[in-house]
């Protein structure tokens, strides 16, 4: 608690006293009031989690591989944290599933919000990112999505209000080397999926943990960023390595923990095979490796927050605008087009196919105007803390820049959070290509302005002064 906000509380407790001096006949009217408004600026949580796992023999969605799950490692789940502070709500969900389209999402933060009784845009849906779970991206299990996903991710979200309580939260941040940075670079200029021990990596792990009044602890959250892959291409359903993590935390504090992903994009598990996932075949040994490493740490930083309290909570929403690149010009994108439509080979041809397409499509119907892709937000912060919702598989350096950037002491960037729209790289990293930025250029029906980063920090930083004009 700031000096300031002690000195205002003292302040509003000496008003209280010199009205109850010069008026008692109200003296009860004015102490009830004080008592109600105290309890309404109460920070109240309320957490639930339910089982998300799929039957056995459906296809996982990582690496293309095209066997069906054939055993359980552990249990997917959905877990719901609805927090309370006067007329402000918010419900937080982390969802341990590798992506969740547009469409999907949009109605499933809607079907939350109802049941939670907060606008949709007060439901903020993390994916953790696991690539040993079902395809929720493309639905292409329908009856999973009706009948398992949909309807127990409402369940968690209309549950986690049900019995709301007052907590105080506290909050600290360690060095981790769960992450490494995975764009290899080879001796003949290509870059592949491994490890890069000279590019960038967000090692900071955050731990929020939040207490009842009874001084245990009610609920804990975890950032950090890695993607989920240790365990690589196996028939095993996990949770990968954040699996291990949550447990640890959970059995170490007694308290209901969810994870949620940063920046992953261009960050992997740090495993001791150097590859950027376990390989194919897997092995889920590598899971644990990692896991267990990580469990370390989140049991550091959660030992190490010395101080819970109360806390304001504020919602601030708007749009976010991401220029599209000019269009290629029509003769160009028709020469273009024919020569992939001939065999020439990219990584993803079916994709600047589509691509090309379009851009001849837009030209033919005059639609050559600046345009832009665009995106509702919503921002939460929580005292110092501040969620960053990004439906982007983006690269760490963005995160770690809107951490710089923000004036608030812990700003928090949650990647494949709200929706997914493919992955964002930083503008420096697309001369070299790769991975993460043919996806970024050949995977949106427009592609984006080569610079997308910037706009993307600078939109947020902008929404992010709303919180001041509260």
């Amino acid at each position: 608690m700031t000096t300031r906000r002690r000195f205002l509380r003292s302040s509003a407790f000496g008003v209280a006293a010199m009205a109850t001096a010069k008026e008692p006949a109200d003296s009860g009217a004015v102490s009830q009031k004080a008592n109600e408004n105290q309890m309404d600026n109460r920070l109240r949580a309320g957490i639930a989690q339910e089982i998300i796992t799929p039957k056995l023999g459906g296809i996982l969605i990582g690496y293309g591989s095209d066997k069906g799950s054939t055993a359980v490692n552990d249990d997917l789940t959905v877990t719901a944290l609805a927090i309370e502070n006067g007329k402000t709500k918010i419900v937080l969900m982390s969802v341990t599933v590798c992506l969740i389209n547009n469409g999907l999402m949009q109605n499933l933060r809607a079907l939350c919000g109802e049941a939670a009784g907060v606008p949709a845009s007060h439901v903020i849906i993390s994916a953790t990112h696991t690539h040993s779970g079902p395809d929720v991206m493309d639905c292409e299990d329908p009856e999973y999505c009706n009948d398992i996903f949909i309807p127990k991710c409402v369940s968690a979200a209309k549950a986690s209000v049900k019995e709301m309580k007052p907590v105080t939260v506290g909050l600290a941040t360690t060095e981790s080397r769960v992450g490494i940075n995975r764009r290899q670079l080879l001796p003949d200029d290509r870059v592949i999926l491994g490890h890069n021990s000279w590019e960038p990596y967000d090692s900071q792990m955050t731990v929020i943990s939040f207490k009842g009044e009874d001084d245990k602890s009610f609920a804990n959250i975890i950032h950090c960023t890695a993607h989920p892959t240790a365990a690589g291409t196996i028939t095993e359903i996990t949770r990968d390595w954040p699996g291990i993590m949550v447990d640890c935390l959970e059995k170490v504090s007694g308290a209901k923990t969810m994870f949620v992903n940063g920046m992953q994009g261009d960050v992997a598990p740090r495993i001791s095979s150097g590859r950027s996932d376990g390989g194919r075949p897997g092995n889920i040994r590598f899971a644990y490796e990692i896991g267990s490493l990580a469990a370390l740490d989140a049991v550091r930083a959660y030992r190490d927050i010395r101080e819970f309290r109360n806390e304001e909570l504020s919602v601030a929403t708007g749009m976010i605008r991401i220029p599209h690149a000019p269009l290629i010009p029509l003769e160009e994108a028709r020469k273009e087009l024919a020569s992939l439509e001939a065999g020439r080979q990219v990584r993803f041809t079916w994709a600047a196919i589509r691509v090309m397409k379009i851009n001849i499509e837009l030209h033919e119907k005059g639609q050559t105007e600046e345009s832009f892709f665009t995106y509702n937000q919503t921002l939460v912060k929580l005292g110092p803390i501040v969620l960053i919702p990004v439906p982007f598989e983006a690269s760490c350096e963005i995160g770690m820049r809107l951490r710089d950037y923000s004036k608030y002491g812990y700003t928090l960037a949650l990647g494949c959070t709200n929706g997914y729209n493919s992955y964002l790289p930083t503008r420096d990293q697309i001369p070299r290509g790769g991975y993460e930025v043919d996806r970024f250029q050949w995977s949106g029906e427009r592609q984006l302005v080569d610079n997308a980063d910037f706009y993307l920090i600078s939109e947020n930083l902008k929404l992010m002064e709303d919180f001041s004009k509260k």
